[in-house]
């Protein structure tokens, strides 16, 4: 199901609220990739995000008694990025809109499909990392 102009906005909103861009490391031996992830006691609005944009869900269990059970719907790599040139022209927070851009400019140019860095690809990609990471 390809998604409407409002879903791009709502989702937008959702990860403005309760999301978060980061560059983490999936695997070990492993370059950082991005990663989109949104967090909401709603299982309803997990399975949305999923049906619209892909990724996962997980089930995260309370760490005390009186604590909700909550979701986390995540994107990772180019999926991640994916999602981010679709909801970018909706994004409100300043924060999430520089992080986003950061990527959308800069990761692909350093990141080869197939891992085979050359010398300047990884000297860029590591410019990059430092430089998401200065970000607020």
């Amino acid at each position: 199901m390809e998604p409407s102009a409002l879903d791009l906005a709502y989702a937008a909103g959702i990860l403005d609220g309760e999301g978060s861009v980061v560059l983490t490391r999936n695997r070990k031996n492993r370059w950082p990739s991005p990663q989109v992830s949104i967090s909401s006691n709603d299982y309803e609005l997990m399975l949305w995000l999923r049906e619209r944009f892909g990724g996962s869900v997980v089930k995260t269990h309370p760490r005390k008694p009186e604590h909700a059970v909550s979701y986390e719907w995540k994107v990772t790599d180019r999926k991640a990025l994916g999602f981010l040139t679709l909801v970018r022209p909706y994004l409100v927070i300043e924060r999430k809109k520089v992080r986003a851009d950061l990527l959308l400019e800069a990761y692909l140019a350093c990141t080869p499909r197939n891992g085979r860095y050359t010398d300047e690809m990884r000297l860029r990609k590591q410019e990059l990392i430092e430089k998401f990471a200065s970000l607020p």
